[in-house]
């Protein structure tokens, strides 16, 4: 079944019993029926994360889950990972209620996901996440939601080589705009340098990227090799423009191309 059809629920409550139960989503609750399972599970328990399809039932127009199995099956981390990408506003799940639902279901459907796969399954899947579905603006979101799941549900010795395995073979297939936030935001590590504190990337990726170049930035990039020259031409760029600064921003670019440059 098409995974881009199905939606993540976790189980709130489910009487094995009588086979039947209620789980929460980020669109509200869904009823759950053990009938809806193509393979049933022996016991639901409420935190199990399920898959399935919603349709509305027909006398109480409620939601009921239909094509319904348990998270799981290798592909089914393309779904997690999108999900947990995916805005969060502020909804009610469970008994409390969360700023971050869909990273709140995602981890819950990650870590059970995540139990008994092996290094290669789970090295494969998140890789080709990367390379084929992850918007660049989400990648390092990504990461920290990566970097989460391993920490909480592996050991160290697991989590370690996987991880080091990941942000490296990132680092090899990273874009200019991925590049771009790591360097901005201090990410390193998610391109498998994790002792690099700053480094000089390419001036070529921060003249595309120039308009999201600030104060803080700016004071980064002076230097480096390049910095001199290209943090002069981009502030004189800036004063031109200066309309659209606060007075503040502009005291700070005044200063910067003042006391930076041209001290000696």
């Amino acid at each position: 079944m098409n995974l881009n059809t199905m939606e993540i629920g976790v189980i709130k409550w489910f009487n094995n019993s009588k086979g039947f139960g209620v789980a929460d989503t980020t669109n509200g609750q869904v009823f759950v029926h053990i009938k809806s399972f193509k393979l049933k599970p022996n016991n639901l328990s409420p935190r199990d994360t399920i898959l399935f399809k919603k349709r509305a039932d027909p006398k109480s127009q409620n939601a009921v889950a239909i094509h319904t199995r348990l998270v799981g099956e290798v592909h089914d981390w393309e779904l997690i990972a999108t999900l947990a990408l995916k805005e969060n506003p502020t909804v009610k799940i469970g008994h409390t209620s969360t700023k971050n639902p869909n990273l709140h279901l995602a981890e819950l459907a990650a870590y059970q996901y995540l139990n008994g796969k092996s290094r290669d399954q789970i090295f494969d899947e998140v890789v080709h996440y990367f390379s084929n579905k992850l918007p660049d603006d989400k990648f390092l979101m990504y990461g920290e939601f990566i970097e989460k799941v391993f920490t909480r549900s592996m050991g160290l010795e697991k989590r370690n080589e996987l991880l080091s395995k990941i942000f490296h073979f990132f680092g090899s297939q990273v874009n200019e705009r991925k590049l771009f936030l790591v360097w901005k935001f201090n990410k390193f590590s998610y391109i498998g340098q994790d002792g690099a504190d700053d480094f000089e990337i390419p001036e070529s990726i921060l003249v595309l990227f120039a308009d999201e170049l600030g104060v803080t930035e700016l004071q980064r990039i002076h230097t480096y090799s390049y910095g001199g020259i290209f943090c002069n031409e981009l502030i004189a760029k800036k004063l031109e423009n200066a309309e659209n600064l606060t007075t503040e921003e502009i005291k700070k670019l005044e200063m910067i191309n003042h006391v930076k440059f041209f001290k000696e």
